[in-house]
């Protein structure tokens, strides 16, 4: 019995000295120069985005339709020679410029005919010499009474005769130059062969028709297109136009409408705008299609943001997540009209506010960010 007393007391004081142990060393201070062991911060996310600035800008108001590419002008390149077509040395489809050879006749007849002036007018010549003499030397003999003065107006006569002579196979032959010249046809504008009316070995009058070849005129282009009836109180013409053609859509062309087709079209109730556009790299062929945005006001100054940067809401309503610090607040926003990648800002935003325009899909409002500038002047 005194045993068992006396291991419960010794238990005991074992559990009383650990107990002890315990509360000593937890309340121990730490060794001087060393920081005590504390838990680790939470790590905050930045998201990586990048911006622009809202600024005060000319914003055009459009009217965006599209359209295509048309010709200016339809050109029959007509013979003012009648002959046998030599060779046609184009075909359809291809790019000529002034004075490029289109088509050519054949002038061998043409040649024979110049060469038989050419001799005839040196025996005319020839016969020019003799008379000339002759007249001078009647004039000489005339003086000292050696014959009479109708002899000498007889050989004065002749003399003028040959020279008319002369003169006229001269003219002939001048003439017979110019049709070999005109029997080679050259384009009057740059253009595309459109069709060739006449091939080798065809006659063709120059009281025909029809040309030689079709061209159309591409170093000037309309843009054309249908506009609805229920726009045409604001059209006019002399409106700026910007055309997007679908093959070079980061090569907007500027021109203007040059005319309204005078009556609509029955089955569509539009008419047909026309914007006229320089060509000068012939980038633009007829046939191609184009978006055409035709400039009906200018808002001078207009507070503005990238397209980029508006995100529509549940609601609707645009919203814009504005970086302030490094952190990203979410603000609404009143837009107006939009035009060339920017929108026309009403409410909501001052000139100079950074945007996001690249990573808003990842923000909620309040996130912190890592932001640079968008586009060339970007980090």
């Amino acid at each position: 019995m005194r045993r068992g007393l006396w291991l419960l007391s010794g238990i005991l004081l074992l559990l009383a000295g650990g107990a002890a142990l315990y509360l000593h060393f937890a309340k121990a201070p730490s060794t001087p120069g060393k920081p005590a062991a504390t838990a680790p911060a939470p790590v905050v996310e930045r998201i990586p985005v990048k911006v622009a600035y809202v600024e005060k800008r000319d914003l055009e108001v459009p009217l965006a339709v599209f359209g295509s590419i048309n010709y200016l002008e339809k050109v029959d390149v007509a013979s003012e020679l009648s002959g046998v077509v030599k060779d046609v040395p184009v075909q359809v489809g291809d790019l000529v410029r002034p004075g490029q050879v289109v088509a050519i006749l054949d002038t061998d007849l043409l040649q024979a005919e110049l060469k038989t002036k050419a001799a005839l007018k040196a025996q005319a010549q020839a016969q020019l010499r003799l008379a000339a003499w002759q007249y001078q030397a009647q004039k000489k003999v005339h003086k000292v009474g050696g014959i009479s003065l109708k002899d000498m107006e007889e050989a004065e006569a002749r003399y003028h005769a040959v020279s008319a002579e002369v003169e006229r196979f001269q003219a002939e032959m001048a003439q017979i130059q110019t049709q070999i010249r005109k029997a080679t046809i050259t384009s009057p504008i740059t253009g595309v062969v459109a069709q060739k009316n006449f091939n080798r070995g065809e006659r063709v009058t120059s009281q025909t028709e029809k040309g030689v070849v079709t061209l159309m005129q591409v170093d000037e282009v309309y843009a054309e297109a249908e506009v609805n009836e229920r726009d045409l109180a604001r059209l006019r013409p002399g409106l700026d136009a910007v055309v997007y053609p679908d093959a070079y859509p980061k090569s907007p062309q500027r021109g203007r409408i040059e005319r309204l087709d005078p009556v609509l079209k029955t089955d569509s109730r539009s008419v047909v705008a026309k914007v006229r556009l320089n060509n000068p790299q012939l980038l633009l062929r007829p046939g191609m299609f184009t978006r055409i945005e035709i400039v009906l006001d200018k808002i001078p100054q207009a507070v503005a943001a990238p397209q980029a940067a508006l995100r529509q809401a549940p609601d609707k309503t645009w919203q814009v997540f504005v970086i302030a610090d490094e952190v990203a607040f979410l603000r609404k926003v009143t837009t107006g009209h939009a035009a060339g990648g920017w929108v026309e800002i009403t409410q909501g935003l001052q000139p100079g506010d950074a945007v996001v325009v690249e990573g808003a899909e990842r923000l909620r409002d309040l996130s912190r960010v890592i932001s640079s500038l968008a586009g060339p002047g970007g980090p």
